[in-house]
């Protein structure tokens, strides 16, 4: 080792900055040849923070430039933006690997680190451009103090959180225009988090921790529409804001918190949902489109407060009078958006499970129960149902193919001869205008409805217990019964007409019909009852029925 790049050379160093700054050489001079040394030799992140002078000195070079950095003159803070980005990329170095080191950065260095976040967190500074590197460096050796360090991270996270009611740094900081600040922030709260249940309880239903993750949903909502379905699935993103973003909701589902970081986001009144919970939905979705994701545990457990959560925003969406048009037009697109994607995780999960009880020799417990929970919410689904029938007409008749009767005669020699006829204003008109915006999502609403009472009335063909195979058939009849009560049996069998608007939905439904009459009486009567007995003429006279729809 070089006797200038010694334990006992840097600690001299920082004790003679420390004491006399203005005198000295540069800072970032000074220390480039130990951070050159440390980048080689790992093993010198022990060496140099083994006396007990290294981080005494190394706090108060820390305080030193803080305090030029917060000081009036602007010469002052102009000559601290170097040196701090010099701390900070040091700090950085030393905690990489190393817990000891991590532990003793907290307990001297991280206050004088918070001081410099919070000078250059403000509004002002944040778009100016000389604090960037300086601020995304800091943010970083934040980022590094409690990674793969669970046991500091239980101590320094919720003491950030504590903090963070009064200061709002991480806020602040998530407010940067800069790419590389917000993603040394999120690589923080996610390494904070990571594997820990009480620490994302915190982060979803703390004071703090909910206004910290509203604001991620903030950053992140308007990334969506760069980012598709099957790439999410497979955790391929093209924003890596958007990944660890997705990361950490992901981390509030396995470590089940996700609940109650929903439930615990305040809403403005009037409101069933806002654009943060059908962020973090979205995010749901995302995660339980794989099928080992949404048959874990953790995302079983949550069907219960996803059938809530469908019966509370469809009852916002059909009954909420507030004002006339809102409901029946769906003007509220949050609640629409947010039953769709509720709809969607139910499915998910009943579809994993029919997967599973495909291949499993035997039903898990827990599978049972979601299955038998999702029979609960048939009511609620049913009434979208009628409700999107509101807002959207029935598809309009094929025309009939002409028949030989009905050709024109050939044309004669006068007729090819004679001008054509004049057109008419109708003649002219153009085609009938486009389905509006909406009808997309009004399809969409009635597909995933069909496909959710599909799924709950299906019984899958397993060679599971005779126990799990009698409750998979006491679920079956429910959810026949509880639709035909529902008013739905009819609903599912007017979707089963081809329309062109939807063009799955008839396959959807005759599915779901398929499931709803199986080894029920009730159900085949009703739908026997509404077979039709005559035929009206265009008098409105009766008929009969042509032979080919005529009883045997």
């Amino acid at each position: 080792m070089n006797p200038n790049e010694s334990p006992e050379a840097l600690v001299q160093l920082l004790k003679r900055y420390a004491t006399d700054p203005a005198s000295s050489a540069s800072l970032v001079e000074q220390l480039r040849p130990f951070r050159l040394a440390l980048r080689s030799t790992s093993d010198l992140r022990t060496a140099y923070t083994a006396g007990d002078e290294f981080w005494p000195a190394f706090a108060r070079v820390w305080k030193v430039e803080a305090d030029r950095l917060a000081a009036a003159s602007s010469d002052a803070a102009d000559a601290a933006i170097p040196a701090m980005a010099a701390l900070a990329g040091f700090t950085l170095s030393l905690c990489m690997h190393s817990p000891h080191n991590q532990t003793a950065a907290v307990a001297t260095v991280e206050p004088q680190l918070r001081r410099v976040l919070l000078e250059t967190s403000s509004f002002v500074n944040l778009q100016d451009p000389k604090y960037t590197d300086m601020t995304r460096i800091c943010c970083q050796a934040m980022a590094n103090l409690v990674t793969a360090n669970p046991d500091l991270a239980a101590t320094y996270f919720p003491e950030r959180l504590r903090l963070e009611e009064t200061d709002k740094l991480l806020q602040r900081l998530l407010a940067s225009p800069d790419h590389g600040t917000l993603h040394a922030i999120l690589i923080f709260i996610l390494n904070s988090i990571h594997g820990n249940s009480e620490r994302a309880r915190l982060l979803g239903t703390s004071k703090a921790g909910a206004e910290v993750l509203d604001r991620i949903m903030i950053v992140v909502g308007t990334m969506f529409e760069d980012e598709k379905a099957d790439a999410m699935t497979q955790e391929h993103f093209t924003s890596d804001l958007f990944g660890l973003s997705f990361f950490i909701v992901q981390q509030l589902v396995r470590q089940g918190a996700f609940e109650a970081a929903y439930e615990a986001h305040a809403l403005m009144p009037g409101y069933a949902i806002s654009p943060t919970l059908v962020t973090l939905l979205k995010f749901l979705d995302g995660h339980l489109s794989l099928s080992a994701h949404a048959t874990s545990p953790s995302s079983l457990a949550l069907v219960p407060f996803l059938v809530r959560q469908l019966g509370h925003l469809a009852d916002s969406l059909i009954n909420d009078n507030s004002t006339q048009a809102r409901g029946r037009d769906a003007a509220d697109a949050g609640t629409f958006q947010g039953v769709v994607l509720v709809l969607h995780c139910l499915c998910s999960i009943g579809l994993a499970i029919e997967q599973e009880e495909e291949v499993a020799s035997e039903v898990a417990p827990d599978q049972l129960e979601a299955s038998e929970k999702m029979v609960e919410g048939i009511e609620s689904v049913v009434r979208l149902l009628a409700f999107a029938q509101t807002l959207m007409p029935p598809p309009t008749a094929r025309p009939a193919p002409p028949s030989a009767d009905d050709s024109p005669p050939p044309p004669t020699k006068d007729a090819a001869s004679a001008p054509p006829p004049p057109t008419t204003a109708a003649d002219s008109s153009p085609p009938p205008p486009a389905a509006p915006d909406g009808t997309a999502a009004i399809a969409q609403l009635q597909r995933t409805s069909v496909q959710y009472i599909g799924i709950t009335s299906f019984a899958s063909p397993s060679s599971s217990t005779a126990a799990a195979r009698q409750r998979t058939q006491a679920r079956v009849k429910a959810a026949q019964d509880r639709v035909r009560v529902a008013g739905g049996l009819g609903l599912v069998l007017g979707m089963c007409q081809i329309d062109e608007r939807n063009p799955t939905m008839r396959e959807h439904a005759l599915f779901t019909i398929r499931n709803l009459l199986k080894n029920n009486q009730e159900n085949q009567d009703f739908v026997e009852a509404l077979k039709p007995q005559y035929r009206i003429g265009q008098n409105g006279e009766l008929m009969d029925l042509p032979p080919a729809l005529r009883k045997s």
